[in-house]
């Protein structure tokens, strides 16, 4: 299965359909999604946020951010739990949004892959055979790559930049 990883949307309706848009167009399976939905805390564009997203019914993995507030539990149509563990193609891997889990949570468990957004930078790295991921933000990015995304299929993760598609960083996962 194909999977789109975003983090950190921050009420930018015009990125995240550019994400859709990728998402349709690659024949995408689900998105997994890392927090902050919305503006800062909550905001009008929470509900544009939301109306787009809940179009995917069945087809989101997600978490909450911390400047996601209560309200967004009744926008979506999906759940928001803190951390999540979850299957990718056969390989366990821990989902949050970086907030109250580090990286360092993943070595105290039988997980492969970490991913968490929060800090907007987006990053791919193997250390010590787990690979650590962070799909950077589709908004509001604070490192040189700019706005970033991962893509993660049968074997291999990607980091893209969202406004080129152009790939940052690749690894295998399928060998750890």
């Amino acid at each position: 299965m194909k999977y789109i990883v975003i983090s950190d949307i921050h009420g930018s309706i015009d990125d995240l359909n550019k994400i859709i848009e990728i998402y349709n167009r690659e024949k995408i399976d689900g998105l997994i999604i890392l927090g902050d939905y919305g503006g800062y805390f909550h905001s009008s564009s929470d509900y544009e946020i939301a109306e787009v997203l809940n179009k995917l019914p069945g087809r989101i993995i997600a978490v909450k951010g911390n400047c996601d507030s209560e309200e967004l539990n009744y926008l979506f149509n999906f759940g928001l739990e803190i951390l999540r563990e979850i299957d990718i193609n056969g390989v366990k891997t821990i989902i949050t949004h970086g907030h109250a889990y580090s990286s360092n949570y993943v070595f105290g468990t039988e997980a492969k892959i970490f991913i968490s957004g929060h800090t907007h930078c987006g990053m791919l790295e193997n250390i010590n055979e787990k690979i650590i991921a962070n799909p950077g933000s589709i908004s509001k990015p604070r490192n040189s790559i700019g706005k970033s995304f991962l893509l993660i299929n049968e074997s291999s993760i990607i980091l893209k930049k969202l406004d080129t598609e152009e790939e940052v960083k690749k690894t295998i996962y399928k060998k750890l």
